[in-house]
């Protein structure tokens, strides 16, 4: 059985394909007819073919029982707008050049919509003996090919050829498609253990510390500090185990959990809290700038800023000036994170939100950056890069006014 689905199976092929054939035709016939008349028009068939289109303009209309259907009407529609009428208006002018450049023309829209080459020779074929069985019925005789009509064969293998590289290219997006799928499914499995693992020993690592806590009596005062550094550390690590599995699972944003915060603030604690291999890392970061409102959930925007933190330390953590230097915008309500290190080629940043995608980041998943994007638009805001190689590279996370995004949540 033949595939009869289209290359771009979607509603908006079916909306451009229906208004298409519903107005297209009664133009041309006005334009061949009056503007540049040929020797043959046909309004009957002008007209079926846009009485055609209106079954498709109102697709969703169809009773459930037919709509199993509607891929073989989508075929005949298609034999009606292409192969029928551009083949019988091609034999009706003899062979004009005018109407050898439509054949051409339809030969090569045809692939388009069908990229199989079984279903692209069907609805020719067919659509091409249809026509010329018209053509026999009006004129009473069969077609007498010229030598010179033979050019209407010339685009046929220009359409085969454009039916390989549509199926090559669709194919190509089917196997990048599956891998993406391959590697979240990895990823969720990988996750989810790594989160098992992790909870366990940080819950009993909690318990021995309220235990502890519970004689601070007998605690000097440095050690007081240090479990509550301690506590702080382990509830960061839970809330970054949960925030990565709503990362993973794409899990909606929860906006009742957004409140009122400070930029430099949430800047100055992602700094302070970011854990840093070696403690001379921390002195390549700083941060500064004119303080502004964030509506937001304040640990996913410390999440983000880890990420991006984290990134720009990948790079800069062997070059002996480098700097990264967090700038909070006031006037544009903006946070910047800039650093001077190698840069990102210019083919590069308009990939690095894509899901798995990295830029020379050995050991990296690709998630990081594609979680940013999609927490800063759930936060109605958004996520943009500019780099120089060999330069600097800044990221810049854009947040809303507060009052129209409460607006927004009410």
């Amino acid at each position: 059985m033949l595939q009869l689905r289209p290359n771009i199976a979607g509603e908006l092929t079916y909306f451009w394909g229906g208004w298409l054939g519903l107005v297209a035709h009664p133009i041309y016939w006005v334009i061949w007819t009056y503007w540049f008349p040929q020797p043959f028009e046909s309004a009957w068939l002008r007209f079926l073919c846009s009485a055609l289109s209106i079954p498709i303009i109102f697709r969703h209309h169809w009773p459930q029982k037919t709509k199993q259907f509607f891929s073989y009407y989508w075929f005949v529609f298609l034999m009606f707008q292409l192969p029928i009428t551009f083949s019988y208006l091609t034999f009706k002018n003899d062979f004009s050049s005018v109407w050898l450049i439509c054949a051409t023309l339809m030969v090569i829209v045809l692939p388009v919509f069908y990229p199989k080459l079984q279903v692209f020779l069907a609805n020719l074929l067919i659509g091409v003996g249809i026509a010329y069985g018209l053509y026999f019925f009006t004129e009473g005789q069969y077609l007498v090919l010229q030598q010179e009509h033979f050019t209407y064969l010339i685009p046929l293998p220009i359409g085969v050829i454009l039916i390989m590289v549509f199926s090559y290219t669709i194919k190509q997006e089917k196997i990048k498609q599956e891998e993406i799928k391959q590697k979240t499914k990895i990823f969720k499995s990988l996750a989810g253990t790594i989160a098992h693992e992790m909870r366990n020993p940080l819950s009993q690592i909690n318990g021995t510390l309220h235990l502890l806590w519970g004689k601070k009596a007998s605690n000097s005062p440095e050690t007081e500090t240090y479990l509550d550094g301690l506590k702080q550390v382990i509830k960061s690590s839970f809330q970054l185990i949960d925030i990565t599995m709503d990362a993973i699972n794409e899990k909606p944003v929860r906006k009742d959990n957004f409140q009122l915060i400070s930029a430099l603030d949430i800047c100055n604690e992602a700094v302070s809290d970011y854990a840093y291999k070696e403690a001379k890392y921390r002195d390549k970061v700083s941060v500064s700038g004119a303080d502004f409102q964030i509506l937001a959930d304040p640990v996913l925007v410390k999440y983000i800023l880890y990420n991006l933190i984290g990134n720009a330390l990948y790079y800069v953590q062997h070059i002996p000036n480098a700097a990264i230097e967090i700038s909070t915008l006031a006037a544009t309500r903006q946070v910047q994170i800039r650093d001077t290190g190698p840069g990102i080629p210019s083919e590069n940043i308009s990939k690095l939100f894509d899901s798995f995608f990295t830029s020379g980041k050995e050991g990296g998943t690709g998630l990081g950056l594609s979680y940013c994007k999609r927490t800063m638009k759930a936060l109605d805001g958004d996520i943009y890069c500019e780099s120089v190689l060999g330069e600097y590279t800044a990221f810049r996370l854009s947040f809303p006014d507060v009052a129209v995004q409460t607006k927004k949540i009410a």
